[in-house]
């Protein structure tokens, strides 16, 4: 097996496991469907969330912080294309990270806001880090 391919399935599992709950997947963008939180997420957010804040719409394949809910809250984006290549809708995963964490846009993780990318600036690196990809 390739190196660089166990090491990218390494990390996807290691992410996995940093996670408090379980992805909740949304209808795809167009289908009026608002994205759903766990019974739970209530006692882990530090405030009420803020429910469709955020959109798949326009966006690139990624994850993304959801500055709305103070980035204690991410979305995984796919745009979904028919045959010739064409968005035709977008699917939106949604996750709340662990007790006292936020996403950090920088590093695709989970992480304390002491140690983490300021959540308020987090919009200016959608896109600009890929999951996954190795430098080399």
């Amino acid at each position: 097996m390739n190196g660089h391919f166990t090491f990218a399935l390494a990390t996807v599992a290691l992410m996995a496991s940093m996670y408090v709950a379980v992805a909740m997947p949304q209808a795809p963008s167009g289908a009026g469907g608002a994205y759903q939180f766990p019974s739970e997420a209530e006692s882990i957010l530090s405030t009420v969330p803020v429910v469709e804040s955020f959109t798949c719409e326009g966006q690139a394949y990624g994850y993304y912080a959801d500055v709305a809910n103070n980035c204690e809250v991410f979305h995984i984006c796919l745009p979904i294309e028919d045959d010739a290549g064409a968005v035709i809708e977008y699917a939106q995963w949604s996750f709340v990270c662990g007790n006292g964490t936020i996403f950090d846009q920088q590093t695709l993780t989970c992480n304390y806001p002491t140690d983490a990318f300021p959540c308020e600036e987090a919009a200016s690196l959608y896109g600009a880090v890929e999951f996954g990809k190795i430098e080399e």
